[in-house]
């Protein structure tokens, strides 16, 4: 029973350690969280006074006392505190009883970092107007550039407002390098096209010749005198695109339609956002079936791959997943590395690897060779993720940082720089330092990328910091999914959950789909936020138009009826370390379960 004081237990203590890192469920770290915070805003106002004190003081105390002054004081002190009693009306996302989407209890470190940067509101759009803040993220981006396994030395990144932003900024610099390669090899053919030399040009190769062969390209036409406005008559990104297809099928003498995407059934919807805003429409996303366990299917991408060469439509980018949307599942990435490598050494064929981890990358924190919770295939994947191109990440996920922080990286700085939009002529912009020219996005907040250096710096983006608690999330995800499986009741348990989230549907053997699915809706109605509910859980579900044989192989194992085309499923995000506390008087996975079983009884 929940009130009841469970026995003693021993906690290992390097998780006790990571007890310090959070203020805790009951707010049990507030003893010395609160002191740290008053230190922190009264090194602010002390700061402030210490700037131009021979200015003097533009507030005086006469003007203190105002009764005006005072009038509208109380007023701003009345709303305020109206504030705070509305959000005490909020989605306890910090308690363990909060197991639904994809957010948890925010980090001390990152709650100070980001309080900090506010208090100072720096623009990291240049260090003209954030010489803290960029200097900063700066170094945090290092620190992420190793997490990921790219060389500190030759990567690159920045810091965004979450995984959209970071994997519209992993499109556009896609599309520009294919725009760039495809353009000076057209203006090459071009300028050869009334001489001997001339072959016929081919779009594809073009835009897949790589970095090596680009600038063997530019040294040729150097050597002809082809000016660089001349190459930028060829690029897509400066010439009305649709006069510009009819050019290269002038040149090719076939039909061009521009490149197209290949991202996995199980993708996140920016992908399709992306494909709106860049011009592209849904129509070039080609969509990567996924397999039996509901990953990408590595021989369905190989025939993506060869029909679009045939068709003659160069290949944006390649995108595998690591932590997916619905199921926390990870895509194959070292297969499909594998698979890219291979087209580029045999053809000569460059094409763009980017990986979505924006729930996945930090558990690139996990003693990957020793873990015993991560499956060898999700293991692999995340130690291969060093080959790829890109990275999305989110802090704000499983790096328990405050909204809004994610981060884009790239493993070369030239998939990175060759990219730049029109500088503003008012922004005095340091070339070798500033990020604006490059970014997507033109105003950009520090605090995201302070709170993930003062995460890094405290709790350790390594196997010892952030992947000792990633690990015990996902150990507790594995011992609530078999608690579950052993406690009897009518539920299915989803498959191909690789990281610490938990999915299940209530179906009975044999019983039809619509069934199903209407009381799984009715379990996360009782433990919806509407409800405030023992516990909040979060939905989702799997159609077949793109689950299908993951669904077919999954329901045919306890014979379900198929009737609808998807599965409604209870999902739960076990991130909260707390969840498996030895200490509390309630043991929450008992709990949950006995929950659980008294809803699917009425």
């Amino acid at each position: 029973m929940e009130t009841e004081k469970r026995p003693r237990a021993k906690c290992n203590p390097q998780e006790i350690a990571l007890k310090s890192f959070f203020l805790g469920p009951q707010a049990e770290n507030a003893t010395w969280v609160l002191p740290l915070l008053d230190g922190v805003f009264n090194r602010w106002v002390q700061w402030r006074r210490s700037l131009f004190p021979q200015d003097g003081k533009a507030i005086s105390a006469r003007d203190q006392k105002d009764q005006e002054f005072i009038a509208r004081r109380q007023d701003f002190e009345r709303v305020a505190y109206e504030l705070v009693t509305r959000f005490e009306e909020e989605v306890p996302k910090f308690s363990p009883r909060y197991i639904g989407h994809m957010f948890s209890e925010v980090s001390l470190p990152a709650l100070i970092g980001h309080i900090v940067t506010l208090l100072h509101n720096p623009n990291n759009i240049s260090g003209e107007s954030s010489r803290v803040g960029t200097q900063i993220e700066d170094e945090a981006v290092r620190f992420l550039l190793l997490m990921t396994g790219f060389s500190e030395k030759h990567g690159m990144g920045h810091f965004t407002s979450g995984g959209t932003l970071a994997n519209f900024e992993a499109l556009s610099r896609a599309h520009s390098r294919y725009a760039l390669w495809l353009s000076a090899e057209a203006a090459l053919a071009n300028a050869t096209r009334d001489k001997n030399l001339f072959q016929k040009f081919d779009p594809v190769m073009a835009a897949h010749s790589g970095w090596e062969g680009f600038d063997e390209t530019i040294r040729e036409l150097k050597e002809r005198s082809v000016s660089e406005k001349e190459i930028l008559n060829w690029n897509m990104g400066f010439q009305n695109p649709l006069e510009l297809a009819a050019r290269i099928e002038g040149l090719s003498r076939q039909e061009f339609l521009g490149p197209v995407m290949l991202v996995p059934e199980n993708k996140h919807y920016s992908w399709k956002k992306g494909a709106h805003l860049f011009g592209g429409g849904i129509e070039s996303i080609w969509p990567i079936r996924l397999d039996g366990k509901g990953r990408l299917s590595i021989d369905h991408l190989k025939h993506l791959i060869d029909l679009a060469i045939v068709k003659g439509r160069p290949i944006q980018l390649v995108v595998s997943v690591v932590g997916t949307t619905e199921l926390g599942g990870i895509d194959p990435v070292c297969e499909v590395q594998d698979v890219l490598d291979r087209w580029r050494s045999a053809s000569g064929v460059h094409i763009w690897h980017h990986v979505d981890a924006a729930y996945g990358g930090f558990f690139r924190t996990l003693d990957l060779k020793k873990s015993k919770t991560f499956s060898q295939n999700a293991l692999k994947a995340l130690a291969s993720i060093p080959r790829v191109n890109s990275i999305t990440l989110d802090p704000h996920k499983l790096g328990y940082v405050p909204y809004s922080s994610g981060a884009f990286l790239t493993r070369e700085k030239r998939d990175y720089y060759f990219m730049s939009f029109d500088s503003a002529p008012y922004i005095d912009f340091d070339a070798a330092f500033d990020r604006g020219p490059f970014t997507i996005e033109g105003s950009r907040s520090a605090a995201g990328a302070v709170a993930t250096w003062m995460t890094a710096k405290t709790i350790g983006l390594h196997p010892k910091g952030y992947g000792l608690l990633l690990e015990r999330t996902a150990r507790i995800c594995r011992e609530l999914e078999s608690k579950v499986e052993k406690a009897g009741l009518p539920i299915q348990i989803a498959p191909g959950c690789d990281t610490n989230i938990l999915c299940f549907t209530c179906a009975r053997p044999g019983e039809a789909l619509s069934v199903s699915n209407q009381r799984t809706i009715k379990i996360f109605e009782a433990f919806s936020p509407k409800n405030n509910g023992a516990f909040i859980v979060s939905k989702t579900s799997l159609n077949w138009a793109a689950y299908s044989a993951y669904l077919d192989e999954w329901v045919s194992q306890w014979s379900g009826q198929r009737d609808a085309n998807e599965v409604v499923l209870i999902r739960m995000c076990m991130m909260n370390p707390f969840f498996g506390s030895i200490e509390t008087k309630v043991n929450y996975a008992d709990s949950f379960i006995d929950a659980l079983r008294c809803e699917l009884e009425t």
